[in-house]
């Protein structure tokens, strides 16, 4: 078939698309005004949430005038990704260690996928997901900070491997990858996946290294929370 491009977007109050002729279209109004949008593209729809605790998970399929509620009774999450060909969610506010998945290829599916629950006591919530080199990266924090791995291909052999502590997640968005690393960032500063593997939370392998003071001192760290990371590719940024 012929290829088609639309963009969407979460502004203010609204869920919107532009067919490329400029003209911004209201898929869906009335939701929580300002709260960080998480999209992904999986089994040909768009799935979008966010950090509302009233607004539900939405699903678009691209042609339709509007947004419609994702089915299957979704836990009502934040932020989402595609791995291993199923949905990965959480930020669900009662829930605020517990790792969902749906069903295989079938994201209003809920009832057969599960749950992983990833240290539940440890007075930090799951802020952040990245599928990355075959496994599911779990980001945690605010407070004691940690980062984990999900291993395996189905329910059978899902398990979670814990990475690293005292290095933990801001926001999902600040999560993404460049090249073969993914870069995110936390309450001290930026940070290579791969770096931190090899030297762990030694300073000297900060990605920001050289504003690490200002970065520490003079962020409005209130503010982190709302932040997106990209990968400035032609700058090498």
């Amino acid at each position: 078939g012929s290829e088609t491009q639309k963009r969407v977007a979460y502004a203010g109050t609204k869920i919107l698309k532009e067919d490329l002729d400029g003209v911004w279209d209201t898929l869906k109004s009335g939701m929580e005004d300002a709260k960080q949008p998480c999209f992904e593209i999986f089994t040909d729809l768009c799935i979008t949430s966010s950090t509302s605790n009233v607004d539900v998970p939405q699903k678009w399929n691209g042609s339709a005038a509007t947004t419609s509620d994702l089915g299957g009774s979704p836990p009502n999450f934040a932020f989402h990704v595609k791995h291993k060909n199923r949905l990965w969610a959480s930020g669900v506010v009662a829930f605020p260690s517990r790792l969902y998945y749906c069903n295989t290829l079938l994201p209003e599916d809920w009832a057969g996928g599960g749950s992983i629950d990833i240290d539940p006591d440890d007075g930090d919530r799951i802020l952040g997901l990245i599928s990355h080199k075959n496994e599911l990266i779990v980001f945690k924090g605010p407070n004691k900070l940690s980062i984990h791995r999900i291993t395996g291909s189905s329910p059978s052999d899902f398990a979670r491997v814990p990475f690293i502590t005292g290095i933990g997640g801001i926001e999902h968005a600040t999560i993404f990858r460049v090249n073969d690393d993914v870069v995110f960032a936390s309450p001290r500063g930026l940070h290579s996946l791969a770096a931190t593997a090899a030297y762990g939370d030694y300073v000297e392998a900060f990605l920001s290294r050289p504003i690490l003071s200002f970065y520490q001192d003079s962020l409005n760290h209130n503010a982190l929370a709302g932040a997106w990371g990209c990968n400035y590719q032609a700058r090498g940024l």
